[in-house]
């Protein structure tokens, strides 16, 4: 009589699963989708696309300080590593 081969399928598995997510293309799907199952098992719902805060890009209201001060930093970044670049 034999033994079942669950084991030998479980370590198959494991191996193939291991090699998949070598790739960090594939890790990142894997995380992705496993944060959208955690979001269903918690009851979480998708935001509406009011939410992102992309519509507010190339556009920051003149009154919002924080904003405005993140644009400003963000292009002092660019400029400062092209400088360093060049020297």
């Amino acid at each position: 009589m034999q033994k079942s081969g669950g084991l030998g399928y479980l370590l198959v598995g494991a191996s193939a699963a291991a090699w998949w997510l070598s790739k960090d293309e594939n890790r990142s799907k894997f995380d992705g989708w496993m944060t959208k199952a955690k979001q269903k098992f918690n009851g979480e719902t998708t935001p509406s696309d009011d939410a992102f805060p992309i519509h507010k890009a190339g556009n920051p209201h003149p009154e919002d300080i924080a904003d405005n001060k993140m644009v400003n930093e963000g292009a002092q970044y660019a400029v400062n590593y092209y400088n360093k670049k060049e020297q």
